[in-house]
């Protein structure tokens, strides 16, 4: 992809654009970093149609009264559903003096993708190293005239390298996928919560230089709230790898119904891209994470290290399907836990691997 200098985005001051934390990893030659971005372009909009009976619907399923639907919390969640997303429009991105036109427009869900390639000597200068790892700032070009700044970076990683590959719906934040109602409560209208103890346990990860890919089943439209919760705690921030999903989908609840196809295909995509890095995975019992972690350890054994999995209790929590999920599997290589704390080998180099959990046995 050539510069182009003269380049910008031909979005409007009525619409607006997020940017989703996203990595760079070097060229097969090692001689050009190739950077990911990501985002989307949407337009707040006025009640119509669409919105009203998106609302009377979560509120049937939530039991809601008209005073919840009023809440900051609740408008604050819902409006990732309820904008507009511009398809079609042109996106130029500023990596130090230089802009690049992305190859791709938006596409029907307002969101873009593109990969720059750049030579290590252009990148260098511009490299941002803090405790939590090395970035690359970057910007999303807008027209002169408008006095509006939309400031990312990306996370540059190398190909070697430790990654914890991490659920966030019941295994970072409470969200009771397994039960309708509480599900949708937890997530439109109540204060979002952490795990207790997750928070220090990624911490220590970060402190020993582990990177972060959050692979999720909650949709895109959650982003924004979901990054002020990881702000806010103190969560090691990392990219996210969400659903895509459009509101004309027939059924609210399919917002949060996991797709294995696509988690997996995610997942496999990270480790394709990175593929001298050892990798630690953590998940729950709520969805499908064994099975899908078992899958990915089975096809990948020499870049899984670790499989760590939250059980939630439930008929979906037995010995007898972890050992189908894990079939094949070193014992060694994962352990089920309910609290962080029952994780005591937390040293991500150490030759001995988890052993399971006692009460799990």
């Amino acid at each position: 992809m050539q510069p182009d200098d003269m380049a910008v985005s031909d979005f409007t001051v009525n619409q607006s654009v997020v940017v989703y934390p996203t990595y760079g990893y070097p060229s097969a030659d090692g001689r050009r970093w190739v950077v990911e971005v990501h985002g989307c372009v949407f337009e707040k909009v006025p009640d119509n149609l669409p919105r009203w009976i998106l609302l009377r619907l979560l509120a049937r399923l939530m039991d809601a009264t008209p005073d919840d639907l009023q809440t900051e919390i609740f408008q604050e969640r819902i409006l990732g559903f309820t904008v507009y997303k511009h398809r079609n429009k042109q996106i130029v991105v500023q990596i130090g003096e230089r802009r690049y036109r992305l190859t791709e427009r938006s596409a029907k869900n307002g969101q873009f993708r593109g990969r720059v390639e750049l030579n290590r000597d252009e990148v260098e200068p511009l490299i941002e190293t803090t405790p939590a790892g090395t970035f690359l700032p970057f910007q999303v070009v807008v027209d002169a005239d408008d006095d509006r700044a939309f400031p990312a970076r990306i996370r540059l990683l190398e190909h070697a390298g430790l990654s914890i590959i991490s659920d966030i719906d019941d295994t970072v934040k409470h969200t009771d996928v397994a039960t309708r109602k509480s599900m949708l409560a937890n997530t439109f209208l109540r204060e979002f919560s952490t795990v207790p103890g997750i928070t220090e346990l990624f911490k220590t990860w970060e402190e020993q230089g582990a990177a972060f890919h959050y692979v999720t089943s909650s949709p895109w439209q959650l982003y924004s709230p979901l990054s002020e919760l990881f702000l806010t705690e103190g969560l090691p921030g990392g990219t996210f790898h969400m659903k895509s999903i459009r509101f004309r989908d027939p059924s609210v609840l399919r917002l949060f119904i996991a797709r294995r196809w696509g988690k997996r295909k995610a997942i496999k995509h990270i480790l394709q891209t990175f593929p001298s890095r050892k990798f630690v995975l953590v998940g729950d019992s709520g969805e499908k994470d064994p099975e899908t972690y078992g899958l990915i350890a089975r096809k990948f054994p020499e870049q899984v290290e670790r499989i760590y999995i939250r059980d939630l209790s439930g008929k979906n929590s037995h010995p007898a399907r972890y050992s189908r999920a894990f079939n094949g599997l070193p014992k060694r290589l994962w352990q089920v836990f309910r609290e962080p704390s029952e994780i005591g080998d937390r040293g991500l180099s150490a030759a001995d691997l988890p052993q399971i959990s006692r009460r799990f046995a």
